[in-house]
C-alpha cells in the first residue's frame, strides 16, 4: 500500500500548470478555537489563500496545524489536520504564495453567520509559541514587533503540596532595521519552579531557553542568508539549526542550504558536537483555484563527527482541485546500522496523508492516514538501539465530517483508529460535537461534545459542554467548561468517575495588552486536583 501511495504522489508532483508567485513568510495567531475549526488572524492583509497549509511550533519543530478553507482581508478558517493541543494566541505560520494579479476570496453572508468575528484578543494562553520568525517584505521599510509576557502556573491537590511555576519570555523582531537588508529574528523564555532555584544554578538552561537568535540579510528579493538559531520552513521536521543557513528563489524554484549544529537534546543548549548539514528544492505552481507547492529536502546528522542520522523528507501541498485539499508528507531514513556495520539502506520513518473535500458550504468531509516509526539517531541514542528498533511502526486512521444543518448550528462527528502490533488491542475513538455559535438571549457561543475511547486499558466516554461569551465587546470575555468522564480501567478492573470543570477570564486592558486567568479543577472519588494560570502580555 505504501508503494501506491508513494508512487501517487510523485505523478501528483509532476502535475504541469504556469503561474508566477511571490513568496513570503507570514506569521499570525490563533485568535478564536472552536470544536471544530482553528481561526488564525495575520497583522498583513491578503497573505493567505484558500489551501495554503498553516503551521504551528510544538517541541521546537513546525508541525502542520489546519488548511486555510476560507480567507478574509487578515484572517483565516480551517479544520484541523491532526490533533494537536493549542491555545488561543499561539503563534502560527503560513507560507504565503501571491500571484502577481491575486483577488481575495471572499466568504458568502451564510459563511459570515457562522463564523464568530475574528477579533485581535488575546484569551487563554496555555502553550507556549516558540518564537517570532523573520519574516521578508517586499518593501523595504524597518518594523518592530515584540512581546514580553509573564506568566504564573499553579498545582494542588489534597494529597501533594502546591507545585508553583513562572516563565518570563521575550520576543522581537525587526525587520529591515534603519531601512537596511538586514532583519533580526529572537524569542528567550526562562522557567522555573519555585523552591527549586539549585536547578537553576546548577545549568542555567535547566531555565533559559533560547529558542530563536538569528540575524538575516536580504541580498535582494530573491536571495538571502541567515545566521544564528532559527527553524527553516522547508526542514521543519528538523527543529532549530545553530547555523548559516542560506536560500534563493529563480521563478517558481527554490534552492537552500544549511549547515550547523543541532542544539542539544537535553537542555536545548548549543552544542558544537552535532554538526549537521543538508540542503532543499521547492516547486511551486499557482492557478485560479489555489495551488501545488512540492518540497523536497536532505539533511546529515552527525555526532562527534560520526553520522547520527541520514534522511529525505518530501512535502506536497495541493489545492489545484476546486473544493479539495491534499497535504502528503513522508520522512525517508538512508542510514542504519546493522550488527554493528553502517549501510546506506532506504526505511519509511513517517508517512502523512490527509485529504478533504467541501461539497457545499454546509458538507465537509476529511480524512487523514498516519504511519510513523521511531526515528533512530545511532550515536545519540546508541545504548537504547535494541529497545528503539524493536518497537514496530503505529498506523492511524481518522475520518471527520462537518455538517452545517441550518444557520447557526455546526456539527461535527469524528472516527480514529490507530495500531501498533506490540499493542494487544487497537484504539479506538469517536466524537461528536454540536455547536451554536450565537445562541440568542444570551449572547453566547454554546458547544455539546461527547467522546468515546476503546484501548488496551481503559474503555471510557466524556460528555461535555462549554459556553463562551463576551462580557464587553473585545475587551472582556469569559468561558466555562464543564465534563463528566466515566472510565473503565481494564487491568485494574475499576470505575473511576471524574468531574471536570474549566473557567477562564480574559481582558484586553488596551490595544497591546492583555491579562487573562484561568482555573481547572478535576474531582473524584478521592482527589482533588486545581489548577490556576494567569499570564500578563505587552506587545510592542
Amino acid at each position: 500500500m505504501r508503494k501506491y501511495i508513494l508512487v501517487l504522489l510523485i505523478l501528483l508532483s509532476l502535475m504541469k500548470l504556469s503561474g508566477q508567485s511571490v513568496k513570503t513568510l507570514v506569521e499570525g495567531k490563533v485568535s478564536y478555537i472552536t470544536s471544530q475549526n482553528i481561526y488564525a488572524k495575520f497583522e498583513q492583509s491578503g497573505m493567505v489563500k484558500p489551501g495554503d497549509t498553516i503551521f504551528i511550533r510544538k517541541d521546537e519543530k513546525l508541525i502542520p496545524l489546519f488548511l486555510a478553507e476560507s480567507v478574509s482581508s487578515t484572517s483565516c478558517v480551517g479544520k484541523p489536520i491532526a490533533p494537536i493541543e493549542i491555545k488561543v494566541s499561539d503563534l502560527v505560520i503560513v507560507k504565503s504564495s501571491i500571484p502577481i494579479k491575486s483577488e481575495l476570496t471572499k466568504l458568502s453572508e451564510n459563511e459570515k453567520a457562522i463564523i464568530p468575528e475574528l477579533q485581535d484578543t488575546t484569551k487563554i494562553t496555555g502553550a507556549i509559541p516558540i518564537s517570532n520568525t523573520a519574516l521578508y517584505k517586499p518593501a523595504i521599510g524597518q518594523k518592530i514587533r515584540g512581546r514580553i509576557s509573564e506568566s504564573s502556573y499553579s498545582s494542588f491537590s489534597n494529597s501533594s503540596a502546591l507545585n508553583q511555576r513562572f516563565r518570563y519570555s521575550i520576543s522581537l523582531a525587526a525587520d529591515h532595521i534603519a531601512g537596511s537588508k538586514f532583519s533580526t529574528d529572537t524569542y528567550v523564555m526562562f522557567t522555573y519552579r519555585l523552591n527549586y532555584w539549585s536547578e537553576v544554578k546548577k545549568d542555567i538552561f535547566n531555565a533559559l531557553k533560547i529558542y530563536s537568535f538569528s540575524v538575516k540579510y536580504d541580498l535582494n528579493p530573491q536571495t538571502h542568508f541567515l545566521v544564528g538559531r532559527n527553524i527553516n520552513l522547508h526542514l521543519a521536521s528538523v527543529g532549530a539549526i545553530d547555523g548559516f543557513q542560506v536560500e534563493t528563489s529563480v521563478k517558481n524554484l527554490t534552492f537552500g542550504a544549511v549547515a550547523g549544529t543541532n542544539p542539544d537534546y537535553q537542555n536545548y543548549s548549543f552544542n558544537p558536537n552535532l554538526f549537521e548539514y543538508g540542503g532543499y528544492i521547492s516547486h511551486t505552481l499557482t492557478n485560479s483555484t489555489g495551488r501545488l507547492v512540492n518540497s523536497f529536502a536532505f539533511l546529515q546528522q552527525t555526532s562527534h563527527g560520526k553520522t547520527d542520522r541520514r534522511f529525505a523528507y518530501f512535502q506536497q501541498e495541493n489545492s489545484l482541485i476546486k473544493n479539495l485539499n491534499l497535504f502528503a508528507s513522508c520522512e525517508l531514513d538512508l542510514y542504519t546500522i546493522r550488527n554493528g556495520i553502517p549501510t546506506n539502506t532506504v526505511s519509511l520513518t513517517s508517512l502523512f496523508l490527509s485529504l478533504q473535500y467541501r461539497f457545499s458550504r454546509r458538507l465537509s468531509v476529511f480524512a487523514s492516514y498516519d504511519e510513523r516509526k521511531n526515528i533512530i539517531y545511532y550515536e545519540t541514542y546508541k545504548t537504547f538501539l535494541d529497545q528503539l528498533l524493536a518497537d514496530v511502526s503505529r498506523q492511524g486512521y481518522q475520518l471527520r465530517i462537518n455538517y452545517l444543518p441550518i444557520r447557526f448550528v455546526n456539527f461535527s462527528a469524528t472516527g480514529g483508529y490507530r495500531y501498533q502490533k506490540n499493542d494487544p488491542y487497537p484504539m479506538l475513538n469517536a466524537n461528536g460535537f454540536l455547536t451554536f455559535p450565537q445562541v440568542p438571549f444570551i449572547n453566547a457561543s454554546v458547544s455539546f461534545s461527547t467522546n468515546w475511547m476503546n484501548t488496551s486499558y481503559v474503555n471510557g466516554i466524556i460528555y461535555g459542554i462549554r459556553i463562551y461569551r463576551d462580557i464587553i465587546p473585545t475587551k472582556l470575555s469569559t468561558g466555562i467548561f464543564y465534563r463528566l468522564a466515566d472510565n473503565q480501567y481494564t487491568n485494574a478492573n475499576s470505575n473511576m468517575v471524574q468531574h471536570m470543570a474549566e473557567f477562564e477570564l480574559s481582558w484586553q486592558i488596551s490595544r497591546k495588552a492583555s491579562l487573562s486567568a484561568s482555573y481547572d479543577g478535576i474531582f473524584d472519588q478521592s482527589n482533588k486536583y486545581h489548577n490556576v494560570y494567569i499570564s500578563l502580555i505587552k506587545r510592542f
